[in-house]
């Protein structure tokens, strides 16, 4: 199946998930053993001793599948569970792979679908597990990491004891030695696929990894915490009257950025490819008079010069600058998921951070903002407790085990800059002693246009084609290469979702003409075809576009 070419729309997904088939009968998944029964006694004696099955039933949702649920009990420095949901297909459905679900933010309940790409893939075939880290809590609460026993289970240890266990599980259902086992997820996803990679290589054989956090280009905040860029973000926002940045302001200063910009890429589609690339002066936007819907105060022109100076976020696509919140302050910090629909996430992120590291469950971060002895402190509580910590990890053991992963970040992402994950590659390359022995296993993937895990003006399907690309790579050894993408209904390809709902993640769906993009794996960059621009909507179809070395 070539993954890397032009072929006909709607077969590269048949093709992906019919390669189980291939790999059931190629690979040796027989019948190498006695099954195990959907029944809660059975699947316990199939299970590790640290675990504890409550139920096991057959469900009709979204496909047949025996439902698995219980708990992985950890016990240092205390016991904590490590609450946990396995489905596995029907024996005949079964295409002889594993998916583990990567959550975002802090996690905190147990998925029923896959967040990144979207759908359940249980439905494709997969047996599929997911667990909350051991606790439960609203997503961009972070005050948890204060009990060492939740904050080591987060980080690191509940997901591999859960993904030891539902593996061993699986194996048993379908009474197999071997399966192809994945991990995809994008943000707090992204860093459960990071801490499987770099501490526990032996668990996937495939990982698909979303901006995964905890790391900044230099010149800018740095790990282990985004502390300072967060507050960066809370006290530009409340510097003074007038400097909060309302999205209908972003959006106006994002169109007059795309408009002179748009062709520093070498094409013009309103996108910008490279943030890099474009410059603009915010001066010629200033009102000349007051305030109106078409131009932006002194404060507002302030605001987004400092955050553009201080921070990682990017020029591009400003409408995306998520964490500055729906409604001006002041603000709740409550990390309820209602609240944090429309306040900052900033500062929700970093109350709660700072409840967790400082032990000041009171405080009022805008009142009193945080010093920086105070950001050093909580920078200081997160690597004691290994919080973000795998910034150069030692891959070689992940490469030895012959497993594979592919890095992907949005190219307008502003929480966490594709820049930093492109000289986190580059750094990885040199430990390794060369890029080329880093590419037989690892790959990364700039995504034009996209935010924080996607929305903006990049493609719908990024992470599914992706994931189907990581797939030949683990089960056929092709190396990935020029991916096609897509935005819109009509052109996207997806391969778990069966209907357009998402597991609960608050991703906006991209905007624009239905289009392809053409993605390159790093350091090659997607380049138009100059000659083709005057020819109606060629700049919409991967065709026109190749990998190349430089857009020069």
């Amino acid at each position: 199946m070539g993954l890397n070419r032009r072929i006909a729309r709607g077969s590269l997904l048949a093709a992906a998930v019919g390669l189980g088939a291939l790999a059931l009968a190629s690979h040796g998944f027989g019948q190498a053993r006695s099954t195990a029964s959907c029944n809660v006694d059975s699947l316990q004696a199939a299970a590790p001793a640290d675990t504890t099955v409550f139920s096991a039933d057959m469900v009709e949702t979204p496909v047949r599948n025996c439902r698995v649920e219980g708990f992985v009990t950890t016990n240092d420095p205390r016991p904590n569970r490590n609450y946990f949901r396995l489905q596995l297909p029907e024996r005949s459905a079964w295409k002889g792979r594993y998916y583990f679900i990567g959550l975002g933010g802090s996690a905190g309940y147990v998925p029923t679908d896959s967040q990144i790409p979207g759908g359940n893939p249980v439905a494709k075939g997969f047996a599929t597990a997911g667990t909350d880290t051991g606790h439960r809590a609203p997503g961009l609460d972070w005050s948890f990491l204060s009990d060492p026993a939740m904050a080591a289970d987060h980080i690191h240890r509940g997901a591999h004891v859960v993904a030891v266990s539902t593996q061993q599980m699986t194996k048993a259902y379908y009474g197999v030695d071997k399966i192809w086992r994945y991990h995809s997820g994008c943000s707090g996803g992204g860093r459960m696929g990071q801490e499987a990679i770099a501490r526990h290589p032996e668990d996937f054989d495939g990982v698909l990894l979303g901006w995964p956090g905890g790391r900044h280009e230099p010149g800018h905040p740095t790990p282990p915490s985004n502390g300072s860029s967060f507050d960066i973000q809370v006290a530009e926002m409340t510097r003074e009257p007038g400097s909060w940045l309302s999205p209908a302001k972003l959006k106006f200063a994002e169109e007059k950025v795309t408009e002179a910009c748009d062709m520093t890429d070498g094409a013009k589609d309103r996108v910008i490819w490279d943030h890099r690339l474009c410059k603009f002066n915010f001066n010629t936007l200033k009102c000349k008079a007051g305030d109106a819907p078409n131009c932006l105060t002194q404060p507002e022109i302030t605001s987004i010069e400092n955050l553009l100076n201080k921070t990682a976020m990017p020029i591009s696509n400003m409408s995306m600058w998520m964490f500055l919140g729906r409604v001006p302050p002041p603000w709740d910090p409550s990390p309820a998921p209602e609240n944090s629909a429309k306040t900052s996430s900033a500062l929700v992120i970093e109350t709660t951070w700072a409840r967790a590291y400082l032990n000041q469950p009171d405080r009022d971060i805008v009142k009193n903002p945080l010093t920086k002895a105070e950001i050093e402190q909580m920078n200081a509580a997160q690597a004691k407790i290994g919080f973000n910590q795998y910034n150069n990890p030692d891959l070689v053991p992940f490469e030895k085990a012959g497993h594979k992963a592919i890095y992907w970040a949005g190219v307008s992402d502003p929480c966490c800059s594709n820049v930093a994950v492109e000289n986190y590659i580059k750094d990885q390359g040199k430990k390794l002693g060369s890029a080329d022995r880093l590419a037989k296993f690892v790959a990364y993937y700039n995504i034009p246009g996209a935010g924080h895990c996607g929305g903006g003006t990049g493609p719908i399907d990024h992470a599914d084609q992706l994931m189907q690309t990581l797939i030949a790579w683990v089960e056929e050894g092709k190396q990935p290469g020029a991916v096609i993408t897509h935005r819109g209904a009509e052109r996207a390809q997806y391969i778990f979702r069966t209907n357009a709902s998402e597991s609960g993640v608050l991703i906006p769906a991209p905007v624009g003409v239905a289009r392809d993009f053409l993605i390159c794996p790093f350091p090659m960059v997607s380049v138009f075809d100059k000659a083709k621009a005057n020819v109606p909507g060629a700049v919409y179809e991967a065709a026109n576009w190749s990998c190349r070395k430089s857009r020069t």
